[in-house]
C-alpha cells in the first residue's frame, strides 16, 4: 500500500472515529445539551455532499464513512427534536437544500471550486456548535473526543489533499482545521470550568 493510499484509509477511519464518540454519547445518554441543531442540519448538507463527492472521483475511502457520518446526523437530529431543542421539522429541508445545491455544484464546477463551495456550510456549521459552546448553560452532551478526532482529520485530509493536487478536499480541510480547532479549544474550556460567555451587552454595557 502507498503512503498516499494509507493516508487516505487513515482519513477514512478518523471520519467514521469522529462520529462515533458524539453517536455514542447521545445514544446512551440521550443528552444533546450544548448540541447546535444548525450545525447538525448543516452536517446533513454537507456529508451527503462529501459522499457524493466520493461516489464522483472514484475514492472508496470517502464513500463509506460519508456514509456512516450520515447515519450519525440522522440519528443526532432524532434527539434533538426528540428532547425539544429542534422545534420543527422544516428545518431539515434547509439541509437537504444544501446537500442538494452541493451536489449540482460538484457536477458543474471544478474541484477546487467545489472545495470552496463545501466549506462555507461546512465551516459555519463547526463555528456554529463553537458559538453555542461559548454561550450554553450547560455542554454535557458536546464529545470532547469526537472534536479531537476532528481536528486530526481534517489535519490528515490536508495532507492527503496537497500530496494528490485534490484542490476540493486541500481547501475544505485547511479551512474545517482552523474552525475545529476553535470548537476543541472552547470545549477544552468549558470542560475546565469556564462558564458561559454571553455575546450580547446587557443594559449596563457589560457582557
Amino acid at each position: 500500500m502507498e503512503f498516499v493510499d494509507a493516508l487516505a484509509l487513515l482519513g477514512a477511519l478518523l471520519v467514521a472515529g469522529i462520529s462515533t464518540p458524539q453517536f455514542l454519547l447521545v445514544v446512551r445518554t440521550k443528552d444533546t445539551q450544548g448540541l447546535s441543531v444548525l450545525t447538525w442540519v448543516l452536517n446533513l448538507g454537507t456529508g451527503i455532499g462529501w459522499l457524493n463527492h466520493g461516489f464522483k472521483i472514484g475514492e472508496i475511502n470517502m464513500i463509506w464513512p460519508n456514509f456512516w457520518a450520515v447515519i450519525v446526523v440522522i440519528t443526532i437530529l432524532f434527539f434533538l427534536r426528540k428532547n425539544r431543542q429542534m422545534k420543527s421539522l422544516a428545518i431539515i429541508l434547509f439541509g437537504l437544500g444544501v446537500a442538494a445545491g452541493l451536489v449540482a455544484l460538484d457536477y458543474l464546477v471544478g474541484s477546487a471550486a467545489y472545495g470552496f463551495a463545501v466549506v462555507l456550510p461546512q465551516a459555519y456549521a463547526m463555528m456554529r456548535q463553537g458559538i453555542e459552546l461559548m454561550k450554553a448553560p450547560e455542554v454535557t452532551g458536546v464529545s470532547t473526543t469526537a472534536w479531537v478526532l476532528q481536528v486530526l482529520t481534517q489535519l490528515v485530509w490536508l495532507i492527503w489533499g496537497i500530496l494528490t493536487i485534490e484542490y476540493g478536499s486541500l481547501i475544505a480541510a485547511a479551512v474545517s482545521l482552523f474552525a475545529a480547532s476553535f470548537v476543541l479549544a472552547w470545549r477544552i474550556l468549558r470542560g475546565r470550568g469556564v462558564g458561559p460567555v454571553s455575546l450580547h451587552k446587557s443594559r449596563d454595557g457589560l457582557c
